[in-house]
């Protein structure tokens, strides 16, 4: 990597942890209550959406009210997205509208954007009306996100709380939304029109080529969902080629503003907790520990792929510069590579990269990385992950040291550490066993590729649904809207997004009703560098037994050759 992209991806990453900074210390403000100039205009609307739908914003929930205002509000918003969808072909609402979904691929879609995992099975510009675009796809970009990051806020309060409330769901949901994500996405969408995505409900133009064709330029509402879809790291797109498509990500200037946007709410939430918690030093802990996750797999990335492409080898090309296939020539191989890793490790799943032309060593850092599910994670989710494994971690140093382990001052109980280990094995049962059915029951047969390969990409697809990311492989395009995969897929997104999130609050529940101990001094000072060592290693170790073995059958087996 030549010293200019060095420098391109230092300033990515230091504009990262900034703008996460001040942003974080804004939602931490606005969800401890505290009073702002901003008040005055988001106050009267918030309150009138809170009379409209009979809700008492001061009304303190406990941790199942606080689950079951969740669990209603999702299925709610996912059966009106489902509707839209189902029904958009008598309300087409653009010219270039050619149909419907089927019904089973409606629910899958979604379900897919309930999650925030924005896994797409269509040709959005050519499939789904602009009133689908909006009132399904968009709309559930901004829920989906509001949605993780309550829930990392209701764990927050579960840490610090004494009294076994974590909040008002509704009201966080509310602000979250109001002063939040559609300030921020009004902006950047304004920003993204200038820098030449198209905004308008105008139909497609048909282009004269200088060889006297036509070509179709389809165009849309595309501003106002790239602004949504990279603030609340949900993912997808307008168009079927997403984030590598011109129309969505004309500039290397769009490109660097979309991937500060997608991890600045990640980062940002820890520091929030930091501040919630009262407590700042311990976020710039946790903030170092996620950022070497993401750098360390960011580092193996561009270490793969600067070398050739060996499915090139022999050829008469040129690959000094790097492996260049299934990249934007918009943009250097560092850039891209950056983008998928970024991307990956947020659970963003918008990448400008055509994956199953990565080098596989640059996949299965991908994947590790949605593996880990908190480095830094998707928006609420990471640090909803992050703080399993701090809690983990502390046992465990309590055992090895046979103290009584304790988080801020709390007794980490055995009701919290029975959630906790649920939650941790959650996720690679979600992956594996699916895995393990496909390929047992034939339905996953990719004969025209090598083991390793179809492996890897069948073993993708699950891991991207699991960890609610998005992005998929090529190769099973031909496969992937079979009622098999819609209905095993649906189920692994709906389970990887509700289960983890049901054990977070009962944890926080647990938590919140836990008195202080009284004693102040702390088993593991969880700002001490040296725990930060310990939490960073104890993730990548347990990541790794939990999913190195089957790494080794697909990407990893692919990069040795086998």
């Amino acid at each position: 990597m030549e010293f200019i992209e060095f420098a391109q991806m230092a300033f990515l990453v230091v504009v990262i942890l900034v703008v996460s900074y001040y942003l974080g210390i804004y939602m931490g403000r606005i969800y401890l209550g505290k009073r702002s100039f901003l008040d005055r205009y988001f106050g009267p609307l918030e309150n009138g959406l809170y009379r409209l739908m009979g809700i008492n914003p001061r009304h303190e929930m406990d941790w199942k009210e606080y689950l079951k205002a969740f669990l209603l509000t999702n299925a709610a918003l996912g059966i009106i997205a489902f509707l839209v969808l189902f029904f958009q072909q008598s309300l087409p609402l653009n010219p270039d509208h050619v149909g419907s979904l089927p019904p089973l691929l409606d629910f899958a879609t979604a379900a897919s954007f309930l999650t925030n995992t924005n896994l797409q099975h269509y040709t959005g510009e050519l499939q789904l009306s602009y009133f689908s675009q909006m009132g399904a796809i968009t709309f559930l970009m901004f829920t989906s996100a509001a949605a993780g990051i309550v829930v990392a806020v209701a764990m927050i309060r579960g840490i610090v709380n004494q009294n076994g409330t974590l909040g008002n769901f509704y009201r966080d949901f509310t602000i979250t939304i109001t002063r939040v994500l559609l300030p921020i996405s009004i902006v950047e969408a304004l920003i993204f029109v200038y820098l030449g995505i198209p905004q308008t409900y105008q139909g497609a133009v048909v282009a004269h080529t200088i060889n006297m064709g036509a070509q179709t330029i389809f165009r849309g509402p595309v501003a106002s969902l790239e602004a949504i879809k990279f603030l609340g790291t949900n993912g997808g797109g307008f168009y079927g080629a997403d984030s590598a498509y011109p129309f969505e990500n004309p500039t290397a200037l769009s490109a660097y503003l979309q991937l500060i946007t997608e991890a600045s709410i990640p980062f940002g939430l820890i520091f929030s907790y930091g501040h919630m918690v009262r407590n700042p030093r311990q976020a710039r802990m946790l903030v170092t520990v996620t950022m070497g996750l993401f750098l360390v797999g960011l580092a193996i990335a561009l270490f793969a792929e600067s070398g050739p492409n060996a499915l090139l080898h022999g050829l008469p090309i040129n690959q000094v510069a790097g492996n260049w296939a299934g990249k934007e020539s918009r943009f250097s191989v560092a850039e891209s590579t950056f983008s998928l890793i970024l991307n990956t490790y947020t659970q963003t799943g918008a990448p400008m990269v055509a994956l199953n032309q990565m080098s596989p060593l640059s996949v299965a850092s991908a994947m590790f990385g949605m593996e880990v599910q908190g480095s830094p994670g998707g928006a609420g989710t990471g640090l909803m992950n992050l703080l399993v494994y701090v809690v983990l971690a502390v046992f465990i140093s309590g055992l090895m040291v046979g103290r009584t382990p304790e988080f801020l001052g709390k007794k980490i109980s055995t009701g919290v550490m029975k959630y906790s280990v649920i939650f941790i094995m959650i996720h690679p049962i979600i992956i594996l066993a699916p895995v393990a059915i496909s390929v047992m029951s034939g339905f996953a047969s990719l004969s025209s590729l090598p083991p390793n390969e179809a492996f890897t990409a069948l073993l993708y697809e699950f891991t991207s649904a699991a960890a609610n990311n998005g992005s998929s492989f090529g190769y099973l395009l031909t496969q992937q809207n079979t009622s098999f995969f819609l209905a095993m897929e649906s189920i692994v997104m709906l389970t990887g997004r509700f289960a983890p999130i049901t054990l977070a609050l009962a944890i926080a529940g647990v938590m919140s009703s836990t008195k202080p101990l009284t004693q102040t001094k702390s088993l593991a000072v969880m700002d001490d560098p040296i725990f930060a060592v310990f939490l960073f290693l104890f993730i990548i170790v347990l990541s790794a037994l939990l999913f190195l073995p089957v790494l080794a059958l697909g990407p990893l087996a692919g990069y040795l050759g086998g």
